[in-house]
């Protein structure tokens, strides 16, 4: 019985070793990608990224949550190098408190259009930061 413990804590160490060997972590070969999102010259309180692999591309779609301006995918869920169509939401608060069902009472949110819906695009490689920032702008400004 003591050999069965034995040869699987043997099997487990193995499988350790070999899942912390360089190019093996986990990642599938996606990278963490992250930037900044301004809107009209000032960071992005709320909104949401997705990267959708553009057209042709073999690549897989990931997104996120930009807070004050920020996001970031970490290469655990981020993406594989390749071209990518950008999408930004972007929400911007009226001052007024309404109620959610699931939330209780919460700041509400209106989604704010801007220029260049549609046009963003980036390229991910498995060398380099992988930063990209955005500049919106809004049809009157703000």
């Amino acid at each position: 019985m003591a050999q069965k413990y034995l040869a699987h804590g043997a099997a487990v160490l193995w499988a350790l070793a070999v899942l912390g060997l360089p190019g093996c972590s986990g990642t599938d070969g996606r990278v963490s990608v992250s930037g900044k999102v301004t809107l009209d010259g000032s960071p992005l309180e709320d909104g949401l990224i997705n990267f959708r692999p553009a057209s042709g591309t073999a690549a897989n779609s990931a997104g996120g949550k930009i807070t004050d301006g920020s996001y970031e995918l970490p290469a655990g869920s981020g993406l594989k190098p390749g071209k990518y169509q950008v999408t930004v939401r972007a929400y911007r608060k009226t001052g007024k408190m309404v109620e959610d069902p699931q939330m209780g009472t919460i700041a509400e949110r209106k989604e704010v259009k801007f220029k260049e819906a549609g046009s963003l695009e980036a390229t991910v490689t498995d060398a380099g930061a992988n930063t990209f920032d955005f500049q919106l702008t809004t049809a009157g400004g703000r």
